[in-house]
């Protein structure tokens, strides 16, 4: 018979029943349970009331997948990786450098993996995005990124008093995480936040250098959907990317404009979850190593931000 991996979900909301629950079942993965605090009945799955059920309960094998809020990941990252589990975490994977610190070392310990799930970094869309910029990089003038929604998912934690900006850490990290893979070479600055500390309608506008690229980045909450990145070349031509930051099934376009010329070249890409969920075991933890590096970078950049955030 073959191997089914087996996965236990924390948290029982949208995201996890339209997204990780789908993805789980393509894989003919096997769901262990679901830990939640509502009183749920369901006759597929079988529910926990807290994580340190779930965890006297579930195989020794289960992966765990966090989709809790960020400020309880470290508490309960640190509760699974020491039962012994592999874990996937929902981004941002924290809101400190230091909690990110401590999953590390907790993990480092047990010898497990864990992964922050930005799905849409595991498409051939986003590789060949990356293989486009290292190839043209030295040709490149500017960068274009846009990632504005026109309203922030209901019932969730971002409608909560939350201690830390919820749009600079839950947008803001897709942005940060693909300026840190482009290059080391990084300066960001918070130019400007329409409605700041009004969740609903806060918008970003930050400038900065990656390489030698001027990057012009507008993210955050409008009346609208934008969500490309473009990147300009000395002689003018444009080369966009649409949808970028995106992981579910669909269409990709990138296009090549140059003048009035648009040339476009369409591609399909599968459920990105389900590439996360189906690698192996010693995929992961190959890259571990890797993966802690661009976290720990990807923090320490939020939290420049952050600071930035605070003194305007």
């Amino acid at each position: 018979m073959m191997y089914k991996k087996k996965f236990c979900i924390v948290g029982y909301g949208n995201h996890s029943k339209n997204k990780i629950i789908p993805a789980i079942k393509k894989i003919n993965g096997k769901i262990e349970g679901v830990v939640s605090k509502k009183n749920i009945i369901d006759n597929e799955l079988n529910f926990f009331i807290s994580l340190d059920d779930a965890l006297l309960n579930v195989h020794n094998e289960t992966i765990f997948i966090l989709c809790s809020p960020p400020d309880v990941h470290l508490e309960q990252a640190i509760k699974i990786i020491g039962q012994g589990h592999n874990l996937f975490i929902e981004k941002p994977i924290t809101t400190t450098y230091q909690d990110l610190s401590k999953i590390i070392e907790a993990a480092n310990s047990k010898k497990i993996f864990f992964v922050e799930n930005f799905m849409h970094e595991y498409s051939s869309f986003y590789n060949n995005f990356l293989n486009f910029w290292h190839n043209e990089k030295d040709s490149i003038n500017k960068i274009n990124i846009n990632f504005i929604i026109p309203k922030l998912p209901s019932n969730t934690f971002r409608e909560n008093n939350n201690t830390y900006p919820v749009n600079l850490f839950d947008i803001g990290c897709y942005i940060v995480s693909l300026i840190n893979n482009l290059s080391n070479k990084t300066i960001l600055k918070l130019k400007k936040i329409s409605n700041k500390g009004i969740t609903s309608k806060e918008l970003y506008t930050i400038v900065g250098k990656v390489n030698n690229s001027d990057v012009e980045i507008l993210f955050g909450i409008d009346s609208y959907y934008d969500n490309h990145v473009k990147m300009t070349n000395h002689e003018g031509i444009e080369y966009k990317y649409t949808p970028f930051f995106y992981g579910r099934k669909g269409s990709r376009l990138v296009q090549k404009i140059k003048g009035d010329i648009i040339d476009n070249y369409e591609t399909y890409e599968e459920d990105c979850f389900t590439i996360l969920f189906q690698k192996d075991h010693n995929y992961w933890r190959d890259t571990q190593n890797d993966r802690n590096i661009l976290m720990l970078k990807n923090l320490s950049l939020l939290e420049n931000l952050n600071k930035q955030y605070n003194d305007i």
